[in-house]
Order: structure tokens, then sequence, then C-alpha cells
């Protein structure tokens, strides 16, 4: 006897109709009366009446079928218990934001113990499927629906020794001598730096684009220039030598975790996302350098 046979035979016997049963099923008539014969024989008693094309359950059959139901119930059940205690995976690219992204994962693990996130940090890598990203505005409206996380201040990273370091506050004609470290062009925060720039009719004297963050901040630590850079993903990663310094006009980010408007959203997508709004009310608008912490005008 086998499982298929069973679920083929309740639900004849819920129709009562081996066309209706065939159609629920999507296969042939001929695959469902078939089977139902061939329970038949092993049983060794009919379990429909039959008269002509017309069946009818008859009392084998309605006694079988408690025991059915009874045992596919149970089946059933040990089956979606199985599957909800199997580890539900998503990925997520970081590519903006690494210390609220820490706290966001940190938060949706403990709510979500069975859910395995794969992080990504950076730009994204061909062949790799990425469910969410966090990112700094702007965003492709027309290909991703997004939440905004928060602001974060983009503040003047600085050795020591430089005299700017005495500074508790600066304006961008204070730096119009200074050597700068970038990312490379490519690099989101680079771009949105490059806008703040032009928009204030500043243009920073690069000296160096980095292409890691490990490169960026070992320019800085060795006084070789100074640096725009969002101030609490810096601050993750402490640096005796360097200060941060707020600019007067307190330019910030707004960071976002993004999703792709086609993609379908399944039960582990959906539940993470519910998360991360319970998330939200608990966190702070704006992020600030905790040295620097008045709100900004």
């Amino acid at each position: 006897m086998e499982l298929l046979q069973l679920r083929y035979f309740r639900t004849a016997a819920k129709f009562e109709n081996f066309s209706k049963a065939a159609a629920y099923h999507m296969i042939p008539q001929s695959a469902i009366s078939k089977t139902v014969k061939k329970l038949e024989l092993e049983l060794n008693c009919q379990l429909f009446d039959r008269n002509g094309k017309n069946i009818s359950l008859n009392s084998n059959g309605r006694n079988f079928l408690k025991h059915v139901d009874k045992a596919l119930n149970t089946l059933d059940e040990g089956i979606n218990k199985l599957k909800e205690d199997e580890p539900q995976i998503i990925s997520i690219q970081i590519a903006s934001g690494v210390r609220i992204a820490d706290k966001l994962i940190s938060y949706v693990q403990q709510n979500f113990p069975n859910l395995k996130i794969v992080l990504y940090q950076g730009e994204s890598k061909q062949g790799i499927t990425i469910d969410f990203s966090i990112m700094q505005l702007p965003v492709d409206t027309y290909r991703y629906n997004y939440l905004k996380l928060t602001n974060e201040e983009i503040m003047i990273a600085t050795h020591k020794k430089n005299p700017l370091s005495k500074k508790n506050a600066i304006q961008l004609s204070d730096l119009q001598r200074e050597k700068f470290i970038t990312y490379d062009s490519n690099n989101p925060f680079r771009i949105f730096i490059n806008n703040y720039c032009e928009q204030n009719g500043f243009l920073p004297n690069i000296i160096f684009e980095a292409h890691s963050v490990d490169s960026f901040r070992s320019m800085i630590d060795a006084n070789l220039g100074i640096a725009f850079v969002p101030s609490s993903s810096w601050n993750s990663v402490e640096s005796k030598d360097v200060k941060l310094i707020p600019i007067k006009d307190h330019p910030m980010r707004q960071l976002v975790i993004a999703w792709d408007k086609n993609k379908a959203m399944s039960d582990s997508y959906e539940q993470f996302l519910s998360l991360v709004k319970k998330w939200l009310p608990n966190q702070p608008t704006y992020i600030l350098n905790p040295e620097y912490s008045s709100n900004p005008q």
C-alpha cells in the first residue's frame, strides 16, 4: 500500500466522483480509478459502490476513510512541523551602514531564531542572489521598495596632529588647503560626498582613492590626509590617533533597507520585514557621533 493510494482514495471519497478527484490532483481520471481499484484489491474489499459512471462510498469505504483521514492528518502535521523547524535563509547585502546593520540583524536573530541570514558586504557580485540590501538613498524606486532606517551624520576624520583637530566644528571653507582621502569613484558613499561638495561649491583636493575600508583608514591613521566619513560606522572601530569633527551644516545620509519589487515575498521575507518594522520605532531618527550629541539644525 502506497501513500499516494491513500491520498487519491481520500479525495475520491470526499467528492464521490473520480473526474473531480482527477481534476483536483491534475492527473487523468484513469489514474484515479486504477489507483483506487488497486487499493481495493489489496484490501480485498470494495470501497465504492459503482453504478455506471457514478460512484458512492459504501460502508467499507466510510469506515476506512475515518482511519485514512486520521493517518494522513497526523502525517501532514509531522511534515509541517519538520518544515517549520528547518532553517529559513535570506541574504542581505550591506552596501552602507555596517553599524546599524549589525544592530538590526542581532534583533532579528533574537526574535526569529529559525532564520539563517547570509551577509554580503560591499557591492553585489554576479551570480549571488540578494534578498535585501541595506544602502543609502537614492534608490531606484522603479525597481525597489524600501523602508527608511535612519539618518547618519557625515563628519570629517582627521589625525590628531592636524591643526584641524583643535576645532569643535568646521565648515567646508576651512578645508580648502587640506588633502583628502576618499573611496573610489563607483563607491556609493563617494558619489554621495561628490554631490554634497558640488551642491556647496566645494572641490576637495583628492590625493588618494581607496578600494577598501582598511586602506582608507590606514591612510588617515598615518596622517596622510583627511576624509569625509559616516560617523557611526567609523566609530565602530576605535582609532586613538583620529578625531571626528562635525561639519557646521550637519550633512546626513539616509540609510534604508530595500528589496526587489518584482520578487515574490515568501513567509520568511514577510516575517523578516515585520520584525524590521517592530525594531524601527526604538531606533534614533539620527545617528550622531556620541561625542557631539546635539541635534542637527
